[in-house]
């Protein structure tokens, strides 16, 4: 049985910077949300250790472990993360550094609420997207693999002996067995005899059906007074 999957949305807030970090959770915070707050890069890395976030939103520069080190760790322990970079020392050189590395969108220092919050919601709404085009991608896996075992199945059925009944509807496939030709030369009747001991032998007519199939064979070419 499989389990279903969590609809919360898990978000990481890195910032050595306690007040930005905190006003970025409560901006942040809303219903199907989990969200950690991190103070440094070290802490950050040993949270995603522990758990796989969907959503990172991390200072660039930050004394030790800094946000482009918890970019690669976040990308290279889960590539579908969306990583968001902060940073009051904005570049062409760190922002291009940034983007190779995997990050969703580059924020400049001092940001304002409106900003973070688009750039944040719109990578929510990627994480939905992503999220239902794998669920569908499984359902999609999912048919295939039900249509490949039917598939399978009867074509396993289909290459399988025919079990013919005496008394269904396939018993006329084997008229050739008891017609009723008395003239018909004794060869004829031997080698619808030894046909019958074949498809037996084959497993196609059980001992019944044999016995049957025989029996009426014999009396077919025994001659009427």
């Amino acid at each position: 049985m499989k389990q279903a999957r969590d609809p919360n949305i898990k978000i990481l807030i890195v910032d050595d910077d306690r007040v930005i970090a905190d006003v970025l959770r409560d901006v942040l915070s809303e219903t199907e949300r989990i969200i950690d707050v991190r103070y440094d890069g070290a802490s950050a890395l040993e949270s995603m250790q522990r758990t796989s976030y969907d959503l990172i939103v991390v200072d660039l520069v930050m004394p030790k472990v800094g946000g482009l080190e918890v970019l690669k760790f976040a990308k290279k322990s889960n590539p579908d993360v969306i990583v968001i970079i902060m940073t009051g020392h904005a570049s062409l050189e760190t922002a291009i550094t940034a983007i190779k590395e995997g990050a969703y969108d580059y924020i400049r220092k001092p940001w304002r609420l409106e900003e973070i919050e688009i750039v944040a919601e719109n990578a929510i709404e990627r994480i939905k997207l992503l999220r239902e085009n794998k669920k569908l991608l499984q359902q999609l896996q999912d048919a295939y693999h039900e249509l490949m075992v039917l598939r399978k199945g009867k074509e396993v059925k289909d290459e399988r002996p025919a079990n013919i009944n005496f008394f269904s509807a396939s018993m006329p496939s084997l008229h050739y067995l008891y017609d009723h030709d008395y003239d018909a030369p004794a060869s004829s009747h031997m080698d619808k005899l030894q046909a019958l001991s074949s498809l037996k032998q084959d497993g196609m007519l059980t001992e019944n059906e044999y016995k049957e199939f025989k029996r009426h064979l014999l009396k077919s070419i025994t001659p009427k007074e």
